[in-house]
């Protein structure tokens, strides 16, 4: 539907089974980018239950999107470190001259930064800002600096979440940093109109993902006293009738990162199957 071949996109936290990084980079791939897979490949100190992406889960989603026929790199990084993030763009360039999108995917949530926020610990706060809001920046501004040199525009896509548009209690710090990184769409999509560089966010909703399903089991069990299971019926309702599926969240960044979607810039897009609407 969407021809992206010879564009070469970045797609970070693509690391965990069934993420949505990896159904963002297995779409790109499909309409024919090539894509450099980005992850931290290592647990969060010093909590070891921050599990995130791993070094086998790349290599896994580097056999899918090579068997497309197109290339692939996957690249570990800390994108709340300078260094890693520029020294990940300049592998990127290294390998395929270019760059020409980039999904800002990598996130971090509950559990350990759920709860009342006057009971979440400054190092939670720190880490759920850091991961969020700095390491889309950083990646933002590394990838920007090239697209400009190069002169031939581009496609940057936020992951943020409906939880950056409307307050839930006990995921303060994600909330916070979501609705952060709506703004900083914004502002930086003003700010890289000029050189024709469209920034845009997705907001995706409840989300059927492994990474969700532990945080909310955990968070709904420590502080509400009920299961994963009476949390999502708790919810409001989604009109859809599903949850949202990865596969859900990558057809909307697909069509952002096509040339379809030239005309739009700084906007947060929610997919929520309509839950935002109960």
């Amino acid at each position: 539907m969407y021809d992206l071949s010879g564009k070469v996109a970045i797609v970070t936290g693509c690391g965990r089974p069934g993420g949505i990084g990896g159904g963002i980079a297995l779409r790109l791939a499909k309409e024919g980018a090539d894509v450099a897979l980005v992850d931290i490949c290592r647990p969060y100190e010093p909590d070891a239950e921050y599990h995130r992406g791993t070094w086998e889960g790349l290599l896994e989603r580097k056999r899918e999107i090579e068997a497309l026929g197109v290339r692939c790199l996957p690249v570990k990084c800390d994108v709340t470190n300078e260094k890693d993030v520029d020294e990940m763009v300049e592998a990127v360039v290294r390998e395929f001259a270019h760059i020409d999108i980039l999904c800002n995917n990598v996130g971090i949530g509950p559990p350990k930064s759920g709860g009342p926020l006057l009971e979440v610990d400054a190092f939670y706060w720190d880490e759920g800002m850091a991961v969020n809001v700095k390491g889309a920046h950083l990646c933002s501004r590394a990838v920007a600096k090239r697209m400009i040199e190069q002169g031939t525009g581009g496609k940057i896509i936020n992951t943020s979440s409906q939880a950056g548009q409307r307050p839930f209690p006990y995921l303060g710090v994600y909330c916070s940093a979501k609705a952060a990184l709506i703004n900083y769409t914004k502002v930086l999509a003003l700010e890289l109109a000029p050189y024709k560089i469209n920034v845009n966010a997705v907001c995706p909703g409840t989300i059927e993902t492994e990474t969700l399903k532990e945080a909310f089991t955990r968070m709904a069990e420590q502080y509400l006293g009920i299961t994963y299971e009476q949390l999502i019926q708790a919810m409001p309702p989604i009109p859809l009738g599903r949850l949202q599926t990865p596969e859900d969240v990558a057809n909307l960044v697909i069509w952002l990162a096509s040339a379809e979607s030239d005309y739009v810039t700084g906007e947060a897009i929610l997919t929520t199957g309509g839950q935002t609407m109960a």
